[in-house]
């Protein structure tokens, strides 16, 4: 059988042999190539897998096979490619004109000789090739199956070709009335729009005496300042006829544009001049703040005015927490730089191009002064000073320098800003200890800070808003008096009182702030905590928690924190600011209630005030309110400026039992946490020592007398809690929270079910009559 089908297959070929001349274009069809353009080509997209999204950027790609790439002497490129390989819109543009045939570089064809190749070509066109041209692979050793698949694989392949081709065609009939469309679209969503006088026009005409550019003045009217406070209004003249400024003025009043403003006026000049192309890229400005937080505040203020104008500064900002690289490539271009000391100074010191471009700063701001420049903190504000006024001398020019010393020429071109709400050094004395005060009055704390910043001018003009207070004038402030074991009460209490308010709780220790940040959830109240201990990130994302605004129904978000969140942060709506602990020195009392009543808003300052802190108490307002009480004629440790809360203690009594059971379950978990990391790293020490310690050696390691023995124990009473005890106390809890507080409505006449029914089912916290904090 194999024989006979041999001589079946040759009988066949034989048969197909005299059929090959006769088709005349079979073989030259396949060979028959023409020079076209890139257009013309039949491209075939590229299929990328679903898995690889846009495949690096490389969506959308096309290639073709089979077409040659041929470059003449004159530099012009050619691309040669079979008929196939040509798009069918490319034949039908040409009329299937095939004049263009490629037969190498010979000289041009005559009429005659094209018009009988037209003939050839239109008389063979219609004949297909042979069956073995066809089926001729290139690798004889293929098999059937494989032939099969080649053929289906060509076939999607003309079908992919004749689609795109199709869809080319359409795109370039589409292309001029899409083009109208969109024009038209552009248009007519111009109705859309408000006019611009349906928009509240905000009336500038009191910005205008401080001379600033209308593109500037535009920037302000977009963020509906219709007025200058009064630190705007004194500082930005100052500073735009290039003075040195010390301004002093009340939290909230907008310090941050009143030296922001005249930077960007002066990026916006330097724009407008005629710049050199080899000029090294130097910024305008380096501001320094105290905390993390200020920084990323004062970087979206300034790009909120910036967003307003045609062309805007690069604005970053260099703080801890976040990826150095990233950092230092953002200031090689950065036009206004605001950064921590600390991680400024360690990409200063890291990166001299950086720091020879920072040397050439036209203006440097230090917010927060008095708490960036004191005594013993913030070393690396000290060293980049240092470093912004270090020069390279050489032993031939040293003399040259005494001389312009000498003369009292300034070293520096810069102008050097310094703003605070606090600059007395007085107030940053300790309350607590047996301290003297008074020791500092405003003149020397002005000598005090000419002599840690290099100014320019001898005598800076010093700018102070509020000479006789220091708080703000929509402040109220309280105080409540309460034991030094009910703190947590009270605090519950007056949260209680003020539902619908977005309260700032301050203590002086973060491990207060872990503590009652579960102890405040515990008794479902939306608490958040904010230190320094935590990530960047973490203390970021907590942030926009507390300014986001509450869903509806839902009560204000609660943020506890340390003096991290005292300075410089603009917080909208804070209406109640607690001092869980009195501060340690008065500038933070300051510092912590301007957090609330700033600008036109009004606010409240509640301060929590135990037995061991009474002292303490009467110096923070005998300092606070010293200048005011002198005006007046009143003494200095009059208490007129606060005054006393007195919370129902029928009120507080009721709500004794939940704070106790909050109080239980917080420190039960805390102590586990506490607990178990600490046998941790005793059996770790344990195990690279090579000792074996069971359970009980590691409670007689844990436990020694003396000071802080009575908490060790109490936190292993806790430990030793069970999980049935935690979820009973849990339930409890659950049911208290579920009733009402009664504070007015006797029981004793009262079913107990028609009590429940009043207790439960309404929306009030309290049942009864209950007053305010008073303020």
């Amino acid at each position: 059988m194999g024989v006979d089908n041999k001589k079946r297959k040759r009988n066949d070929g034989a048969n197909k042999r005299p059929n090959k001349p006769t088709s005349g274009g079979g073989k030259r069809q396949k060979t028959e190539k023409k020079v076209v353009s890139v257009d013309s080509l039949a491209w075939k997209t590229v299929d990328v897998p679903e898995m690889f999204d846009d495949a690096e950027g490389f969506y959308g790609l096309e290639e073709i096979e089979g077409v040659e790439v041929m470059k003449e002497e004159n530099g012009t490129i050619r691309f040669v490619a079979a008929a196939d390989k040509v798009s069918k819109d490319a034949e039908t543009e040409t009329g299937g004109d095939d004049g263009e045939e490629f037969e190498g570089f010979e000289d041009t064809t005559t009429e005659a000789e094209a018009e009988s190749k037209k003939s050839d070509s239109s008389e063979t066109a219609p004949v297909k090739p042979s069956k073995k041209d066809q089926k001729e692979p290139k690798n004889p050793k293929k098999d059937p199956k494989a032939q099969q698949k080649d053929s289906q694989d060509q076939k999607k392949d003309s079908k992919d070709q004749k689609k795109d081709s199709k869809e080319k065609k359409q795109t370039k009939e589409q292309k001029p009335t899409v083009d109208d469309e969109l024009e038209s679209n552009v248009f007519t969503n111009l109705d859309d729009l408000p006019d611009a006088g349906d928009e509240e026009e905000v009336d500038l005409s009191e910005w205008a005496p401080l001379d600033l550019s209308s593109e500037m003045l535009s920037a302000i009217g977009k963020l509906k300042f219709s007025k200058p406070t009064k630190i705007q209004k004194r500082a930005i003249p100052e500073i735009i006829k290039g003075h040195d400024v010390i301004g002093k003025a009340a939290t909230g009043s907008g310090k941050t544009l009143a030296f922001g403003i005249p930077i960007v006026e002066s990026w916006l000049s330097k724009t407008a001049a005629a710049k050199k192309a080899d000029d090294k890229h130097i910024p305008t400005a380096l501001i320094l703040a105290p905390t993390r937080e200020l920084a990323h505040q004062i970087t979206d203020h300034l790009k909120q005015l910036c967003s307003g104008l045609t062309n805007s500064p690069y604005i970053c900002s260099v703080t801890g927490g976040l990826a150095v690289q990233k950092q230092q490539r953002q200031l090689e271009k950065a036009d206004i730089i605001i950064g921590t000391p600390g991680r400024l100074w360690e990409v200063m010191s890291t990166a001299t191009a950086v720091l020879n471009s920072v040397k050439g700063i036209d203006f440097l701001v230090v917010d927060e002064a008095d708490r960036l420049l004191k005594d013993g903190q913030f070393k690396e504000a000290e060293e980049i000073l240092k470093a912004l006024d270090r020069t390279v001398t050489n032993e031939n020019n040293e003399s040259d320098d005494d001389e312009s010393d000498e003369e009292g020429e300034p070293r520096h071109h810069r102008q050097t800003l310094v703003f605070s709400a606090t600059f007395n050094k007085n107030l940053q004395q300790k309350l607590a200890g047996k301290a003297r005060f008074n020791l500092s009055g405003e003149q020397e704390s002005l000598e005090y800070l000419l002599k840690k910043l290099n100014f320019r001018e001898e005598r800076p003009k010093y700018i102070d808003t509020n000479p006789i207070a220091q708080m703000a004038e929509r402040l109220t402030e309280g105080l409540i008096r309460c034991g030094d074991l009910e703190k947590d009460l009270y605090l519950y209490a007056v949260l209680l009182l003020q539902p619908n308010r977005r309260a700032l709780v301050f203590t002086n220790s973060i491990n207060t702030v872990r503590r009652l940040t579960p102890f405040l959830q515990t008794l479902n109240l939306p608490a958040i905590a904010l230190h320094s201990d935590m990530e960047q990130k973490a203390r970021l994302r907590h942030l926009e928690q507390f300014k986001a605004n509450p869903a509806e129904g839902a009560s204000s978000p609660i943020l506890v924190a340390t003096d991290v969140a005292a300075r410089g942060l603009d917080i909208p709506n804070v209406d109640l600011v607690i001092h869980y602990h009195v501060p340690r020195t008065a500038d933070d009392y300051v510092h912590r209630s301007g957090r609330t009543a700033r600008g036109s808003n009004s606010g409240v300052s509640v301060l929590l005030c135990g037995p061991k802190e009474d002292i303490p108490t009467h110096r923070l307002v005998s300092k606070v309110h010293a200048t005011a009480a002198a005006k007046s004629g009143k003494p200095k440790k009059d208490l007129s400026g606060v005054r006393t809360v007195d919370i129902d203690r029928r009120l507080v009594s009721r709500l004794r039992p939940r704070v106790d059971l909050s109080k239980k379950i917080t420190e039960t978990a805390l102590a586990k946490e506490r607990g178990s990391k600490e046998d941790d790293w005793l059996r770790k020490a344990a195990d690279e020592l090579g000792i074996e310690m069971d359970d009980d050696e590691l409670v007689k390691v844990g436990s020694w007398k003396g000071k802080g023995s009575g908490r060790k124990a109490k936190e292993r009473e806790a430990m030793e809690v069970t999980k049935a005890q935690i979820k009973q106390w849990r339930w409890e809890l659950r049911e208290l929270l579920g009733k009402r507080v009664n504070t007015g409505v006797s029981e004793r006449y009262l079913s107990g079910s028609d009590m429940d029914a009043l207790l439960k089912g309404a929306q009030s916290e309290f049942l009864g009559q209950v007053t305010g904090l008073g303020l």
